[in-house]
């Protein structure tokens, strides 16, 4: 398993990745969704929400999934500064019950335009997505 984490959205004290599993593939070919966290940082404590897909979790076992938390707040806390110090909500749903729901006709048609460009291209968009664990081997599955 490699771990990788595409950010979706950063603001002054908030980011969202969608992460992925580097070494599982999807049907269309591009790496597997495993989940995503939403991160808000404070002076003292970065509060997240972790969403691991209840399929991606399933073979899991404590420990490992322990390992994936403990190398996603070393990523999200070592790299850029802030306080070690967080607070994890950590919800395993399932990701056929997964809706992504906008009213932002614009956003609708930014994601057709990057599929589209993609398709041309014929390879993935990489350029936001990085190595999780700070680009080290990770120590789970």
């Amino acid at each position: 398993m490699r771990l990788r984490v595409t950010r979706r959205i950063r603001t002054a004290n908030s980011e969202q990745w969608t992460l992925f599993d580097a070494d599982r593939r999807d049907v269309q070919g591009d790496m597997e969704n495993i989940g995503k966290i939403d991160l808000h940082y404070d002076e003292e404590l970065v509060y997240c929400t972790l969403l691991l897909w209840k399929e991606f979790v399933a073979n899991l076992g404590d420990d490992t999934v322990q390992a994936i938390v403990d190398d996603l707040m070393d990523e999200v806390t070592a790299p850029i500064g802030v306080p070690a110090l967080y607070s994890l909500d950590f919800f395993t749903p399932s990701l056929s019950d997964y809706k992504f729901v906008t009213n932002d006709e614009d956003y609708e048609a930014e994601e057709d335009d990057e599929d589209e460009d993609a398709e041309v291209a014929g390879e993935e968009e990489e350029e936001e997505t990085k190595p999780g664990s700070n680009g080290r081997s990770s120590n789970w599955s």
